[in-house]
């Protein structure tokens, strides 16, 4: 969407740097990188929420008066664009976030049920589609904090690190280090699930039975 316009520069955070809370009151768009959005009703433990991903919006829970009580995260290094919009463009705007969110919510959803190695090769195909959705080769690939990775997968970070030995082993990852990873995107989704679908898209559809 091109209706909004930017009244003053940008934000970059570090890996595992969070949003700071003054900032949280503006709405921002994600131009690269990958947050984490936790969130906490008053008394309560924070928890993952969801991912915010390039093109996402984020911030309108805060700009909606919301009492949910948010945190907002890098996985890996992130640039953040201001956002300004009325009127009708602050509409459009807020249909899209919904969208977005939803769609954000369900692939929660998907990564932390079933098999932890195919939620595992569904979470790196998120975040490797997120930067080049038409790769046709092995390319370096940012990923989170292996305790990050655990915790949205609802998974132990030992068993996602036996996941990544495990397809190292069958050549599936060809290397990994603590912050990325280089690996086929086309590759990895031939091998995991169903060709032609990215990330929690095919989880979803293996879980449900689908051909």
């Amino acid at each position: 969407m091109n209706s909004a316009s930017f009244s003053k520069p940008g934000t970059i955070l570090a890996a595992r740097e969070g949003l700071a809370t003054s900032d949280q009151k503006q709405l921002w768009r994600v131009q690269s990188g990958a947050l984490r959005i936790d969130s906490a009703l008053p008394g309560e433990a924070s928890r993952f929420m969801r991912l915010a991903l390039p093109g996402d919006v984020i911030g309108v829970e805060q700009w909606v008066g919301t009492d949910d009580s948010l945190s907002v995260r890098a996985l890996t290094p992130v640039t953040l664009s201001p956002v300004q919009a009325q009127g009708a463009e602050m509409m459009t705007l807020l249909m899209e976030t919904v969208v977005v969110a939803h769609q954000r919510c369900r692939e929660v959803v998907s990564l932390r049920t079933g098999q932890a190695a195919q939620r595992v090769k569904c979470l790196l195909l998120m975040f490797a589609d997120s930067v080049n959705p038409n790769t046709k080769s092995s390319a370096d690939c940012a990923l989170p904090n292996l305790s990050d990775m655990a915790d949205i997968l609802d998974a132990a970070p030992e068993t996602v690190s036996r996941v990544f030995s495990s397809m190292r082993q069958l050549d599936y990852l060809q290397d990994r280090k603590p912050h990325k990873a280089r690996f086929s995107s086309p590759a990895l989704r031939a091998q995991a699930l169903i060709p032609g679908m990215t990330g929690s898209s095919a989880l979803q559809r293996s879980q449900l039975g689908g051909t």
